[in-house]
């Protein structure tokens, strides 16, 4: 008999973790500016479940999660059905930096700055200066743990790791979002709104990344405990 695709627990705790998705999806967390719609609590779901379920589950749960969000609370699809991709890839870059392959959000959002300055509004722009910060982490921290890292995550390396995965994580998602609005509210998102949320998105992704630590630490310890996921920085 051939192996399932997901074992009845994967298939449990993705459903769990998109209903929990789905339910962030509809609390609101902060508004958008210079377009109509609501940033919600989704912004935390997604690296949250990526660092709990890994990069694959993870962005499963928060994929379906997020598509049941976008039908229960429109308000917060700000690109539609699209809204669903930024969160996603956001579960799959903490995911993958819990797993040391920090290399590929690094990739997301280097992919992501380039079609993001690719628009013309984006032209000397320092908006994204945060987001090449996440990217910089992204691959040094994947470079550094290919020789440096024991397999174990315990609770102390946990309370170093998970606020590592939910910055790049966040930011990941951020940055992808950047790019597609750039371009899907064009001409609405004019310089002028980009340089002045410069200075207004890290202090609300910085709030972001500490509360998915605050929870995250604890919460990953105490399932791994339990013995209903196993956590390790295998790659």
């Amino acid at each position: 008999m051939s192996k399932p695709f997901l074992t009845s627990k994967q298939i449990a705790l993705v459903a769990l973790f998109a209903a929990l998705q789905a339910i962030l999806g509809t609390l609101p967390f902060t508004v958008t500016i210079g377009v109509s719609g609501q940033i919600t609590l989704g912004v935390l779901g997604g690296p949250l479940i990526g660092i709990i379920l890994g990069p694959y589950l993870g962005s499963l749960a928060v994929l379906i999660g997020s598509l049941l969000g976008v039908f229960v609370n429109p308000v917060g699809a700000v690109f539609g059905v699209l809204t669903v991709l930024p969160p996603t890839l956001g579960a799959a870059g903490a995911g993958f930096i819990m797993q040391r392959r920090g290399y590929i959000p690094g990739a997301i959002i280097l992919g992501s700055l380039l079609v993001f300055f690719a628009h013309p509004f984006s032209r000397g722009s320092l908006y994204p200066w945060l987001h090449i910060v996440a990217m910089a982490v992204s691959f040094v921290y994947s470079a550094f743990t290919m020789v440096f890292s024991p397999n174990q995550l315990g609770i102390q390396k946990l309370s170093l790791v998970v606020p590592i995965a939910a910055f790049v994580g966040t930011l990941t998602d951020h940055m992808f979002g950047s790019a597609l609005a750039i371009w899907y509210f064009n001409p609405i998102l004019t310089s002028e709104v980009w340089n002045a949320l410069m200075f207004i998105y890290p202090l609300e992704r910085i709030v972001a990344v500490v509360l998915i630590s605050l929870i995250g630490v604890p919460l990953l310890f105490s399932l791994r405990t339990a013995g209903l996921i196993q956590v390790s920085n295998k790659a």
